[in-house]
């Protein structure tokens, strides 16, 4: 009877504490930038005893906390690696509602480079409920690396050997630069990524399920590059250099600094592109009863190439609630080759020749954009308006010279010819956005965006009479083309957090209106079309532990071919193999499904994606046979579905070695709407991988490499391929001096290709043979005073006992460690 009743009253007491006990919650944000501190430690102590710990945690993902406690005075301590630590005393009262401490705002530690010590390992990837984050400015090998290199270790990104970027499997995709579609870098990815030194990156987001607020275009999603920027006053840079075997060289040079309300941040960056000869030949058997022959041509080609790359962009911060930003980007170049032929076709047209064709690219674009940013008195609420110019040339000429013609073939002996095409795009963007988290679990974002396109194509063709001999104009060969968009767009979006669970909803609206004016010599017709797409989007994330995250999405994308595609200019450069844009394109939807799983631990990491994809008007390139050459264009006749899944590996076994690996593997049906006999399917993958070793005295040592086989098309299969390089980076004068050598296929000298097209009445084959071996020295010096977060990427603060004590707190929901 007694135990009943003691425990009876221990009971009643319990209740009463309960009862009694008041919610206090807050949020923990960088008071540089304002950005959330997920898993940072948070303890709570009695202010009588602050020695001993009453309660502690870790911050959520979005950087909010919340407990319980009874009445008392309490101090709460919060520790987040790279900030300095910060007590908060509270008392909590009987009869007081819940406590709402608001933002708590933590400052950056002002360790110099000296103090810190080697004794952690910084996490390289995060994964949010729509997109994974690779801290790029975290990774030991940017300070020598370009962007482009940098991509190949991004989880879901792929670069293959001939420097052609995939995400998820695919090549439709748009690139941001710091949240805004960049035309000039989706037009010239490697080119602009060659020049742009990764040293000057902070991370690269791949968003994998865009919202409401991302426009509609790009079909395999969005990969959004984030320039660095200072937090605090001061400057920082560095210059660097390159040169390789090949004859190709560059320079880079970047700047940051902020004094007081104003900030600046410039990059620039020249390459000098070489290929040495590489050979090439070509088969194509024409099986139609009514004209069987079969035509062969071997040559070779050289080419070599430079480029300016510029950018700047200011900041100006009058006060805590406004922010004005202008960027200026500059990119410009050009591209040469010669190419030797020579064909022979027997068969009911049987002809030979030889040819000498030299072409010139020019390429680039010009970027300028203005914001606007008003934060209001709700953390995180804020207004942003925005205008952006954009203007992408895309100008080619080349001129050809037949010779030793025999038998049957479309020129005489001695003919040449010569074309001029200029053609290229402005776009004028205005838009205005607004997010409110309306409290700590639901927040809503709306927006209105205007875009103004206008594409334009003109050509100039001229032929050599060699009976006249003289030049003439080619009227027959005219292709001119003006083409204007006009695109109104309006989304809103909410998204939900609550405990393990996230939820992200939006709805977006384009109203697409657009005229086409095609020209040539016979015909001038304008054609106008108008057409309204509803975009949704869904994203989930759970959280399955402290390391575990599971997420889910669903968006519809499209794509609205841009001058690339709709170019009816004839490039007959190769009178056996033309090609030509469409402009008559329609915009393509594709709707798209994804699965993604991630957990990290101290020393492994792994994510795990699943998608399934499915479109009805894929734009698709498709060739033919019409009298005896083959042409190659565009059409919406794709009917096409995909499922894939893409891996990214990372363990760190000791703090010396790290290595990764990042692939995928698809399945893809597609097949044509006018075609029936035109289909094919099949598994397509992609890998790369890399081991790297870290030895004292900053000296590293990598072996990276990769396996890359034929993507599903509708008529042409590839022969897979391989590629592989060594790398060696030693760091002077207390990290700021940086040099590194890297050795492309070692052991191989070529690279051999081959790519099979079948189509109705022929088959062909087009072999390359490619240079591949290449050595590359790059050196990079830092200087200025180099802040906090720099200083982490040299060496890192945080102690192993720590990371595993302390709830991983710097960890994002999935993490890589840079081993360093």
């Amino acid at each position: 009877m007694k135990k009943a009743l003691i425990l009876f009253y221990f009971f009643v007491i319990t209740a009463v504490l309960v009862a009694q006990s008041v919610t206090v919650k807050g949020k923990l944000v960088s008071e540089s930038d304002k950005t959330e501190l997920p898993y940072a430690t948070v303890t709570v102590a009695s202010e009588a005893t602050p020695a001993n710990t009453v309660k502690k945690m870790a911050t959520q993902q979005d950087g909010t906390f919340s407990t319980t406690l009874p009445p008392g005075k309490y101090i709460l301590s919060f520790h987040y690696v790279g900030m300095n630590d910060l007590e908060k005393s509270i008392e909590v009262s009987t009869s007081q509602d819940p406590i709402d401490m608001g933002a708590v705002a933590m400052t950056e530690t002002s360790m110099l480079l000296e103090e810190v010590s080697v004794t952690a390992q910084k996490p390289l990837v995060k994964v949010e409920i729509d997109k994974l984050t690779y801290s790029a400015k975290d990774d030991p090998e940017a300070s020598t690396s370009n962007v482009l290199d940098l991509l190949r270790k991004v989880p879901l990104v792929t670069v293959d050997g001939e420097d052609e970027i995939q995400l998820k499997g695919s090549s439709s995709f748009k690139i941001y630069l710091n949240g805004k579609p960049s035309n000039m870098i989706s037009g010239n990815p490697s080119q602009v990524l060659k020049s742009m030194p990764a040293s000057s990156i902070k991370d690269i987001e791949v968003i994998t399920d865009p919202g409401a607020k991302y426009d509609a275009e790009g079909i395999g999603g969005i990969i959004n590059i984030i320039t660095d920027k200072r937090a605090d006053d001061g400057y920082s840079g560095s210059v660097g250099a390159n040169g390789d075997t090949f004859g190709g060289y560059g320079g880079n040079a970047y700047l940051a600094t902020k004094y007081g309300k104003f900030g600046f941040t410039g990059n620039a960056g020249y390459y000098h592109h070489a290929s040495p000869v590489a050979g090439s030949s070509f088969i194509r058997e024409e099986t139609a009863t009514d004209h069987q022959s079969s035509l062969t041509q071997n040559g070779s080609s050289e080419s070599s190439g430079g480029g300016l790359f510029l950018t700047g962009a200011v900041s100006f911060e009058p006060d805590t609630v406004n922010l004005f930003n202008l960027s200026l980007s500059r990119f410009g170049g050009e591209f040469s080759s010669l190419s030797l032929q020579d064909a022979s076709s027997i068969g009911s047209r049987a002809y030979t020749y030889n040819t000498r064709s030299n072409s010139i690219s020019h390429y680039g674009g010009m970027n300028l954009s203005a914001d606007y940013q008003h934060s209001f008195r709700r953390m995180g609420e804020m207004l942003t308006t925005s205008y952006r110019y954009e203007y992408d040339p895309n100008d080619s000429e080349y001129d050809s010279e037949y010779n030793d013609v025999t038998g049957m073939f479309y020129y005489p002996d001695g003919y040449q010819l010569k074309s001029l095409n200029n053609a290229g795009g402005r776009e004028h963007t205005i838009q205005i956005d607004y997010v409110n988290p309306l409290n700590g679990k639901h927040s809503i974002e709306t927006g209105m965006k205007y875009i103004f396109r206008d594409n334009s194509s003109r050509a100039d063709h001229t032929f050599f009479d060699v009976e006249e001999n003289r030049w003439k104009p080619d009227l027959n060969r005219k292709n001119d083309l003006d083409h204007s968009q006009y695109i109104a767009s309006g989304y809103a979006g909410y998204s939900f957090k609550t405990g393990k669970m996230g939820l992200k909803v939006g709805l977006r609206g384009e109203q697409t209106n657009q005229e086409i004016h095609f020209m040539s010599n016979e015909l001038d017709t304008i054609v106008k079309t108008n057409f309204f797409d509803m975009v949704p989007s869904v994203a989930l994330s759970y959280q399955l532990g402290m390391t575990q995250t599971l997420r889910g999405g669903y968006n519809m994308r499209i794509s609205r071919p841009g001058i690339w595609y709709l170019n009816p200019y004839i490039n007959d450069v190769d009178p056996n193999n033309i090609s030509y844009g469409n402009p008559r394109l329609d915009a393509e939807q594709q709707h798209n499904f994804n699965l993604n799983y991630g957990t990290f631990s101290q020393k492994l990491n792994f994510n795990a994606t699943l998608s399934y994809s499915f479109a009805k008007n894929a734009v698709t390139s498709y060739s033919f046979i019409r009298e005896g050459v083959t042409h190659s264009t565009y059409d919406n006749i794709g009917r096409n579905q995909s499922v894939g899944t893409n891996l990214y590996v990372s363990w760190t076994p000791v703090q010396m070695i790290r290595t990764y690996i990042n692939g995928g593997v698809n399945y893809t049906d597609i097949q044509s709407t006018e075609d029936r006999s035109l289909r094919n399917s099949g598994f397509s993958g992609r890998a790369f991988g890399g081991l790297t070793f870290t030895f004292p005295n900053d000296f590293r040592v990598g072996v990276n490499g990769g396996t890359f086989m034929s993507r599903v098309q509708l008529q042409t299969k590839q022969s897979p391929f391989y590629v592989y390089s060594f790398s060696m980076m030693k760091s002077f004068l207390d990290k700021k001096l940086d040099v590194s050598l890297n050795m492309q296929n070692l052991f191989s000298e070529h690279r051999i290709v081959s790519s099979t097209t079948t189509g109705d009445g022929f088959w062909q084959e087009s072999v390359s043979k490619r240079p591949v071996r290449n050595l590359r020295l790059s050196v990079t010096y830092r200087f200025g005073d180099l802040k906090t977060s720099m200083k982490k990427v040299q060496r890192g603060i945080i102690n192993e006992d720590v990371l595993e004590g302390e709830s991983n707190q710097q960890q994002g929901t999935t993490t890589t460690p840079t081993g360093d």
